[in-house]
């Protein structure tokens, strides 16, 4: 029951964490940070070291908490949660102590390799297990694959911002070709992106409909089942 409370709790304050650090104060801290540079991390606050550190960690921080507090209310096992736990640990050290002054492009192609053969093996089960649903089964079914469709175009864009053409990682080859190229190709990231979050937020609110009503059909039923039972009684 502690954990059933507990949990809504702290996935609010990750909510709030996310809207509030992530999404609202970026409209001022990004402007700050094109304007001043590396000044921001020795300005006075609101800027300063400390300021940018909770700002440039609220994605990451949000979201784990968020995870932790939902798993908390649906009453995730405790090995589990030390996995979640565990996991979110490594995360936020590398993402805070791992750099790198250099990249090669093999690592980048076999990304990218694994993150198409995901996508067929998605797409094949799909195919194979579409048919066996039910009609709103078939419809969150169908938003999954959308959704997957948009994250992976997102994904091959994001290669071609990152790498050819747009070579943003590649900063000697992308002053040769400075065009909007990378602005139209990072708003069509974006799109897709919001694509697939929609398109699995909404599979995921139709998969809990039908989930409501047949549970609510099968209450109906025995309810029934009970109510005739009675009547037969002499």
């Amino acid at each position: 029951m502690k954990r059933h409370r507990l949990g809504p709790v702290i996935a609010g304050v990750g909510a709030v964490y996310l809207v509030a650090v992530s999404w609202i104060s970026s409209w001022w801290y990004v402007p700050a940070l094109r304007e001043l540079g590396p000044q921001v991390l020795t300005g006075p606050a609101p800027h300063g070291e400390t300021s940018f550190n909770i700002w440039a960690g609220s994605g990451v921080v949000g979201a784990i908490l968020v995870a932790f507090g939902v798993a908390l209310y649906s009453a995730v096992s405790t090995f589990r949660l030390l996995l979640l736990a565990a996991g979110s640990a490594l995360l936020v050290i590398w993402l805070a102590f791992w750099s790198t002054s250099s990249h090669h492009a093999a690592v980048f192609g076999i990304g990218g390799g694994l993150i198409l053969l995901c996508f067929l093996n998605s797409c094949a089960d799909w195919a194979r297990t579409r048919s066996h649903l039910e009609a709103s089964g078939k419809t969150a079914s169908d938003l999954q694959l959308a959704a997957r469709v948009s994250f992976f175009v997102a994904a091959w864009g994001l290669c071609g911002l990152l790498g050819a053409p747009v070579f943003g990682l590649r900063p000697e080859f992308a002053s040769l070709r400075r065009t909007a190229a990378e602005s139209n190709l990072a708003v069509k990231i974006l799109v897709c992106l919001v694509l697939g979050w929609g398109f699995t937020a909404l599979a995921q609110r139709t998969e809990r409909r039908q989930r409501t009503a047949v549970t609510t059909t099968v209450k109906a039923v025995e309810l029934d089942s009970r109510n005739s039972e009675l009547v037969r009684v002499p």
